[in-house]
């Protein structure tokens, strides 16, 4: 049986802040020739696959807005289906609806200092203390951003687009992972009715960071409590290729999905204490383990284990070639640069 790097392009693009060069080669592939592209909706399905990593996701809108100038294209245009998770749910959400990458560039810096405000001294140790009880954060301003942005806009909103999504999110109320998706076949038939706003608030509500959040479901009526899809799935890309070939039917060789990640921090540790501070160390407890990072580490861990999957030497020497053959985008326009 062929496996999926076999049969499927899954092209994982890690933003660095000092990985410069994979972006400059990545826009040097994305301007060569395509020779023989297709166009969405021509018997392929394109994915967009969108990590989550709080703020951080201004890098992702940032390069998807790169991306958009370059070509003189929308992602909206050229993917059938997004999927993200947390930050990447607002993004992803945000781009199936149509709204330009630029603006969404626009969008986080105009709530993100608002919803991460540590400008006053001691901030952080107030909310690190804070976090031993509640979270560190509020989640009005990026629930008062959410409501402007997308209003009263539906999943199936988006379905009538054309446009498919997944946004993974917790379920605490049932202690299972839970995808919101339009309806996008026969046996889906429950998810069409909530409100975009809604499920992006509970896909990003990080565990320490962010306040649980509490959704009523538009079929049953139910209240359910969800917290960030990260914790199962920060890295989504696979979710949206088991639902392409199990619920939407698409042979592997038709699927096309470009995952994009946020910037990640080193979380290794340096073995060099020695004594008691080890010993210490060794038999750590809540304090030692630094409450939030180790609830990053835990959410970081599934992309850490997803990526070298896909990110294997023989997907490094394809991808450039896939990019130019499957045509994620069009023949960018000859510039003098």
């Amino acid at each position: 049986m062929m496996s999926i790097l076999e049969t499927v392009c899954i092209i994982n693009i890690l933003i660095n802040d000092n990985d410069s060069l994979t972006l400059r080669r990545l826009l040097f592939t994305l301007t060569g020739k395509l020779e023989g592209h297709s166009t969405p909706g021509e018997g392929n399905l394109r994915i967009l696959s969108l990590d989550g990593g709080g703020y951080l996701g201004l890098a992702t809108a940032s390069f998807l807005a790169e991306l958009e100038r370059h070509f003189n294209q929308t992602c909206h245009s050229r993917f059938d289906l997004f999927c993200g998770t947390s930050t990447g749910a607002i993004i992803a959400l945000a781009l199936a609806s149509g709204m330009p990458a630029a603006k969404i560039c626009d969008l986080y810096q105009s709530f993100g200092p608002k919803v991460f405000d540590n400008r006053f001294p001691g901030r952080k140790a107030y909310r690190l203390t804070r976090s031993m009880l509640g979270s560190m954060y509020d989640n009005s301003a990026l629930r008062s951003t959410l409501n402007e942005t997308f209003g009263d806009l539906t999943l199936q909103d988006l379905r009538q687009k054309g446009k498919q999504v997944l946004v993974p999110a917790f379920c605490l109320t049932t202690g299972r992972p839970r995808v919101f998706k339009t309806d996008h076949s026969p046996r889906l038939t429950t998810d069409d009715h909530y409100l975009l706003r809604d499920i992006a608030l509970a896909s990003s509500a990080a565990p320490v960071f962010l306040p649980t959040v509490d959704l009523k479901s538009p079929t049953t009526g139910i209240p359910e409590r969800y917290c960030d899809g990260g914790v199962f799935a920060n890295h989504p890309a696979l979710i949206a290729y088991a639902e392409a070939t199990s619920e939407l039917g698409i042979a592997p060789c038709d699927i096309h999905i470009l995952s994009v990640s946020t910037p990640r921090s080193d979380s290794a540790e340096h073995l060099s204490s020695t004594g008691f501070i080890r010993k210490v160390t060794l038999r750590r407890g809540l304090i030692f383990w630094g409450g939030p990072k180790l609830i990053s580490l835990l959410i970081d861990s599934t992309f850490r284990y997803c990526r070298p999957s896909i990110e294997t030497p023989r997907a490094n020497r394809r991808s450039e070639s896939c990019l130019l053959r499957e045509g994620m985008f069009p023949e960018a326009p000859r510039t003098g640069t």
